[in-house]
């Protein structure tokens, strides 16, 4: 038989990107906010980097101002306490 790679996982991979721009965002030597456009550019594709801030702020996890994004309070305080 032989070996078939492993489909992706979309969700996993979905996740593996909010995780990424949610550490981003937390990042003190990067402090916010960033537009959207910095986020896409550091993620390395713009639709992932904005469809995972569109969830990161249904989540409540991200504030939104026209092109700025910056993590809400909750969200700062969840990356001190896990180290993110």
């Amino acid at each position: 038989m032989q070996d078939q790679p492993n489909p992706r996982d979309p969700v996993a991979e979905f996740d593996r990107v909010e995780h990424s721009v949610l550490c981003l965002l937390l990042d003190p030597e990067f402090p916010s906010p960033w537009s959207v456009d910095e986020v896409a550019r550091a993620i390395g594709d713009e639709t992932q980097a904005v469809d995972a801030l569109v969830s990161l702020h249904a989540a409540g996890l991200v504030h939104r101002c026209h092109e700025f994004v910056f993590v809400t309070r909750s969200a700062a305080r969840l990356g001190r306490l896990t180290g993110l």
